[in-house]
C-alpha cells in the first residue's frame, strides 16, 4: 500500500499518467510530497534530496543508465580494476526467456533482471527447480519497465534483459553496506540489516562512529560491528564513485570476502525519507553539483505512451 492507503499498482498507474501529462519533474515533486511528506526544491536545490533529484533530471542519463543496469555495470566495475568483487556469472544476458539454457547452470544459481528492483529468483537445487515458475517470473520481468521510471528517468534507457549469477553462500541475509559518495568520494555509510524480519538501519561515518540522522521505525537501536573488510570496501567505494557528483555504492561481505551489489543514483527516488531534515540539509551543503547553475528544460516522459502503461 502507498502512504495514503492506495494500492501500489493503482498509485503507479496514476503516477505514470501524471508524468505523461506534466513531465518527470512535476511527477517527482508530487511523489515526494504524497508518498513521503517531503517537499523538494529542484529550482533552487539546497538539501541532499533536492540535489540528488536535480542530478536525476539533468545529468548524463546514458552513463547513469549503464551503471544502473545490473549486467552492464559489471564492465564498469571490471574496467576500474575491481573485477574480483563481482559475483561470477553463469549465463546471459538474454532478451527473451527462450534463450535461457539452464542445462549449463550450476546446482545453485540466482536468475536476475537487469532493469529494476526485486527481480531475483534463487535456485538452491537445480534438480528440484520448478522451471515453469522460474520462466513465469522471467516473463513478468521482461514484460514490464521499472515501474518508477517516470520519476527516475534513467531507468527507461536500460534494456530489459535476464542473466544468471552463481549462488554465493552467506549472501542471503547479510548486512548491506551503502556508501553514500558525494563529490566523488565516500562520505558516510548506511547499513541495512535484518531484511528477513524487519529492516533495520544504522548510520556511520568513515571511522565507523555512529552518527545521528535517521528517523522512523527502521532506526536500529543496536550497533553493527565494523566489517573486517571495511578498509577494502572504502577503497572500492572511492574508485567506483570518482566519476560522479553523487552515487551510492552498495557492497556486501560474506565469508570474509567483499562483493559488489550495485550503484544507485536516486535512492528512494532521491527523496531519502529515512534521513532527518537536518541531516539532508547538512549534507546538501557539502554536495557541489557540476553544472547546477546551468538551466535545462527537462523533457516530459512522453515516450511512455508508445510502450504502453508502465506498471
Amino acid at each position: 500500500m502507498s502512504s495514503n492507503g492506495i494500492g501500489k499498482s493503482t498509485y503507479r498507474a496514476f503516477l505514470n499518467g501524471f508524468a505523461r501529462f506534466f513531465g518527470s519533474k512535476n511527477a517527482k515533486l508530487f511523489d515526494a510530497r504524497f508518498r513521503y511528506g517531503r517537499r523538494l526544491d529542484i529550482e533552487k536545490p539546497r538539501t541532499l534530496a533536492d540535489k540528488i533529484s536535480w542530478i536525476e533530471l539533468n545529468a548524463d542519463e546514458e552513463l547513469m543508465a549503464r551503471c544502473t543496469d545490473k549486467y552492464a555495470v559489471r564492465d564498469y566495475v571490471a574496467n576500474l580494476g575491481a573485477e574480483n568483487i563481482l559475483i561470477p556469472l553463469c549465463g546471459g544476458p538474454w532478451s527473451s526467456v527462450e534463450e535461457i539454457d539452464i542445462s549449463a547452470f550450476p546446482d545453485k544459481f540466482v536468475l536476475k533482471a537487469t532493469h529494476g528492483c526485486e527481480m531475483n529468483y534463487i535456485c538452491m537445487d537445480r534438480t528440484r527447480l520448478d522451471v515453469d515458475d522460474m520462466i513465469s517470473h522471467a516473463h513478468q520481468w521482461l514484460a514490464a519497465d521499472y515501474p518508477r521510471a517516470c520519476v527516475e528517468p534513467h531507468y527507461k534507457l536500460i534494456p530489459r534483459r535476464i542473466y544468471a549469477e552463481e549462488y554465493v553462500g552467506g549472501l542471503d541475509d547479510v548486512i548491506d553496506y551503502k556508501f553514500h559518495c558525494l563529490n566523488g568520494v565516500p562520505s558516510f555509510v548506511l547499513t541495512c540489516s535484518n531484511r528477513e524480519e524487519s529492516l533495520k538501519l544504522n548510520l556511520y561515518d568513515l571511522e565507523w562512529k555512529p552518527i545521528e540522522g535517521l528517523r522512523g521505525s527502521m532506526k536500529n537501536e543496536r550497533e553493527i560491528p565494523k566489517p573486517s573488510g571495511f578498509d577494502t570496501m572504502l577503497e572500492i567505494a572511492k574508485s567506483l564513485s570518482a566519476d560522479f557528483d553523487f552515487v551510492r555504492v552498495d557492497l556486501y561481505e560474506a565469508e570474509g570476502k567483499v562483493y559488489f551489489g550495485e550503484l544507485t543514483f536516486s535512492p528512494a527516488g532521491g527523496v531519502l525519507p529515512y534521513f532527518t531534515d537536518d541531516f539532508i540539509f547538512r549534507w546538501g551543503e557539502v554536495l557541489h553539483v557540476r553544472g547546477m547553475r546551468e538551466s535545462r528544460s527537462h523533457k516530459p516522459f512522453d515516450d511512455a505512451a508508445d510502450r504502453g502503461e508502465i506498471r
